[in-house]
């Protein structure tokens, strides 16, 4: 296990829960996305996400497949993504997972990507479209590559099949992303009253922390969910509030100090 995400994890939070935060790599530019993910090190979030774009993000909402598109127009790349984290490991300790769809890494090459990976500083993988029972021989073929430097987190939803979290019951390393409700990232829709049950249930099976996300954009969401859950996952609302920031069209100093908010902001919701 990646012991930068492992210590996150024996250490007590810092609020009421761990914060994990994420952002797309090139959105709207590298120059920009440098300096959101060290602001966002520098305002306590534990755990960053940092999203590979591709054109047919299936789990996401608009908000995301926008963020998606701009950083593809952006010219961004999976290479370019790397050597951002690789910049970001300069200043920075704080866990880094690579949030991706499949096709942009298997193009790139997986034995490649997995050592320029675990060389830029990455701890590892959030990968939405691979089953995590179907992904036991690419998790396998990672480890033969980089040992334990990369982690695979699985997601787990309230319809997952039994024999998913069964599978899941065996990792004994990072931490499970839960779905809050069922459907694509971001929205106004509250989440359901059987979300806390849900996870509750998983903390009698899963030997790993749980982090909750799909949703979470109020202080109250994440008081709730810390009582039952070991950090909460901060996207959508997150890349929609750099986003209308980015529409202002403000530039230098003027620019920094309105991303400052951005980042009180989100380091508010666990306090």
């Amino acid at each position: 296990m990646s012991e930068r995400l492992k210590a996150v994890f024996k250490s007590e939070p810092t609020g009421v829960t761990r914060l994990v935060s994420y952002i797309m790599a090139g959105d709207p530019s590298v120059e920009a996305s440098l300096r959101r993910l060290k602001g966002l090190a520098d305002h306590g979030v534990d755990v960053l996400e940092l999203g590979v774009p591709f054109s047919d993000p299936m789990a996401d909402g608009v908000v995301i497949q926008a963020a998606a598109e701009r950083a593809l127009n952006a010219q961004m790349t999976v290479k370019k993504t790397l050597e951002l984290v690789r910049e970001f490991r300069r200043t920075h300790d704080t866990p880094l997972l690579l949030m991706s769809y499949l096709n942009p890494l298997l193009r790139y090459g997986w034995d490649q990507l997995a050592e320029d990976a675990a060389d830029a500083g990455v701890d590892g993988f959030i990968l939405p479209d691979l089953p995590w029972r179907e992904g036991q021989g690419l998790r396998m073929r990672t480890k033969k590559r980089v040992g334990n430097k990369l982690d695979f987190i699985p997601m787990i939803a309230q319809t997952s099949r039994e024999q998913d979290i069964q599978a899941v019951s065996q990792v004994t390393e990072g931490f499970a992303y839960v779905i809050s409700r069922n459907g694509i990232t971001g929205g106004e829709v509250e989440l359901p009253a059987s979300v806390n049950k849900f996870i509750e249930s998983l903390g009698n099976s899963l030997q790993i922390p749980r982090c909750v996300g799909f949703g979470i954009q109020k202080p109250e969401q994440v008081r709730a969910l810390a009582k039952v859950c070991d950090g909460v996952v901060v996207g959508s609302a997150l890349v929609k509030a750099f986003a209308k920031l980015d529409q202002k069209g403000l530039e230098g100093q003027d620019l920094i100090e309105q991303e400052k908010e951005v980042f009180s902001w989100l380091a508010s919701l666990k306090n």
